[in-house]
């Protein structure tokens, strides 16, 4: 369902802190949207390679943060969803708040293919899940067990 990729600068965060941001983000978008947190997918990109820039100047104490997700929630809720981020992962990494910037991206469920499946409306999660294959329904349990 939802996918964050945070841009993080190499050696900012231990994987203990990484581990720690996923599962934020995966709560954080369980609570504003009533999704189950086992659909989000979180990737933490620390890529060497990569050099990000702020008025032309590095930055290298900066998280970005980017949310796919699926469209038709209000802007509360959106609205809701990004301080909250922003300010666990804040905490997490310990860097002061202006520096995780939050994006969250809108995509219509029927642009969405997960396990196969279309992805269903916002709040139409049960039925999806319902319909699924036994074996797909008992790995997402599963997943949702291990939280």
């Amino acid at each position: 369902m939802p996918t964050y990729v945070c841009a993080v600068p190499p050696k900012l965060l231990s994987d203990e802190q990484k581990d720690r941001i996923a599962i934020a983000i995966g709560q954080r978008h369980s609570e504003a949207t009533g999704a189950p947190s086992y659909f989000a997918q979180v990737v933490i990109e620390e890529n060497t390679s990569v050099r990000r820039y702020l008025g032309g100047e590095p930055s290298d104490g900066h998280i970005w943060i980017r949310g796919d997700v699926r469209a038709g929630r209000s802007e509360d809720v959106r609205r809701g969803l990004i301080v909250d981020i922003a300010r666990d992962v804040s905490a997490i990494a310990n860097i002061p708040q202006e520096s995780v910037w939050v994006y969250l991206c809108n995509l219509e469920p029927s642009d969405m293919v997960e396990y196969g499946h279309v992805l269903p409306p916002p709040g139409k999660e049960q039925e999806w899940f319902e319909g699924l294959p036994a074996p797909l329904q008992s790995y997402l349990k599963g997943l949702a067990a291990k939280r």
